[in-house]
């Protein structure tokens, strides 16, 4: 899949990394027209995202060619991405649900064409820790990637969203109101989680990262806590990992080896701030 060039003289690599399942017995290469339906593909990396590389590089219908199920931002940090059924929800800085356009672009994401290979019941859980404790119990595969879907009724969800950035663009833990954060209780809605391996450290979100979009289409966002009380769980064991980089001066202009981990955990597993009430 070639993407549009979106900006003057903007051209992109890929990066590879292949993690073969056991069972195969050569690997699959040529040009099919449709995506690898056991590959993750990301949008740059996490890293880049954290030292302020906002600006939205990839065409949202693009994206959705290389998955139908996944998370990430938008141009600018406007929000949260959420993608599912093949369908993209910009849950903005002020809790409203906009559905994405094929034009909107976007400076991060992960996405998989969702193939389910497991099914589960999903326990009542008090907290997102103890949900993902639960989880790593019965998926195992602790080194692939693992795209998770819950369908789940909820006593409460704390979320949150992003505000959009102006230039010139700061790393995001540079700034304390970079979002806003709300709760909701008493409602239904899917998770669509992405669970990386630790490995892969600096290049995107190890472990697990959480969005949530409500049945009703009228709430979402980064997950940072929940109390559920049931749903179903599905999961995806993913053999393979597509990343693609942006080959502009702005992307190679920032040390991107830097250790953010610390950076990141605040930003990503940020628990409580003042919830806002919307």
């Amino acid at each position: 899949m070639r993407y549009p060039i979106m900006r003057p003289m903007l051209l992109w690599c890929v990066a590879v990394v292949v993690v073969w399942p056991a069972s195969a017995e050569q690997p699959v290469t040529g040009g099919a027209a449709e995506p690898d339906r056991d590959r993750i593909t990301q949008v740059s990396v996490i890293n880049a995202l954290l030292l302020g590389q906002f600006d939205g590089r990839v065409p949202f219908s693009g994206l959705l060619a290389d998955g139908d199920f996944g998370l990430g931002t938008l141009d600018r940090l406007d929000g949260e991405l959420v993608v599912v059924d093949g369908r993209g929800y910009q849950i903005k800085s002020d809790g409203k649900v906009v559905e994405v356009g094929p034009d909107a672009t976007i400076p991060f994401a992960v996405v998989t064409p969702f193939d389910r290979d497991g099914e589960l019941p999903c326990p009542a859980v008090d907290s997102l820790a103890e949900l993902e404790r639960r989880l790593d119990g019965v998926v195992g595969h602790p080194n692939n990637f693992v795209a998770v879907r819950i369908d789940a009724e909820l006593a409460a969800i704390t979320l949150r969203s992003v505000h959009p950035q102006s230039k010139p663009y700061r790393p995001i833990d540079s700034r304390a109101d970079f979002q806003s954060v709300w709760k909701r209780e008493n409602l239904r809605g899917t998770f669509v989680g992405i669970r990386s391996p630790r490995w892969a450290h600096g290049i995107t979100v190890p472990g697990y990262h959480w969005h949530f979009l409500a049945a009703d289409r009228r709430s979402g966002g980064h997950v940072l806590d929940c109390h559920l009380r049931g749903g179903t769980i599905l999961y995806d064991v993913c053999g393979s990992w597509l990343v693609k980089l942006d080959e502009s001066a702005d992307f190679n202009g920032v040390n991107l080896s830097t250790d953010l981990g610390d950076e990141l955990d605040r930003i990503e597993r940020l628990r409580g701030g003042p919830a806002d009430g919307k």
